[in-house]
């Protein structure tokens, strides 16, 4: 879900700039979900996960960036990391797909 009264904190009642941060954000989501894997290199898990913690938080989508915030750490030396990351991975996906869809909706009802 996305914390629209966060968002209104940066828009102001600008339906408008509402919409295009929205429609950024759901690019952002998208584009970032094709980039993780699971066998991902650890630079590009950690900067994947990063931007979209970045993305998630500044329009509000709290539960995304705090899985994304946890998927961060999946670097290094950690047993079962691929297993770990494969299970995150779905709640991420679910978590975009959620905010994607709302981010959608209000954009919609704005128009």
């Amino acid at each position: 879900m996305i914390d629209l009264d966060h968002l209104e904190k940066y828009v102001s009642g600008d339906t408008g700039l509402r919409a295009e941060i929205l429609s950024i954000f759901v690019e952002q989501a998208r584009t970032l979900d094709t980039q993780f894997a699971d066998a991902a290199s650890d630079e590009a898990w950690r900067n994947t996960a990063h931007a979209l913690k970045g993305a998630s938080r500044g329009v509000g989508a709290w539960a995304l960036g705090d899985l994304c915030e946890e998927a961060e750490d999946m670097i290094g030396a950690i047993a079962g990391k691929e297993e770990k990351r494969a299970a995150i991975l779905v709640s991420i996906r679910n978590k975009i797909s959620e905010a994607v869809s709302e981010a959608e909706r209000v954009c919609a009802d704005a128009a």
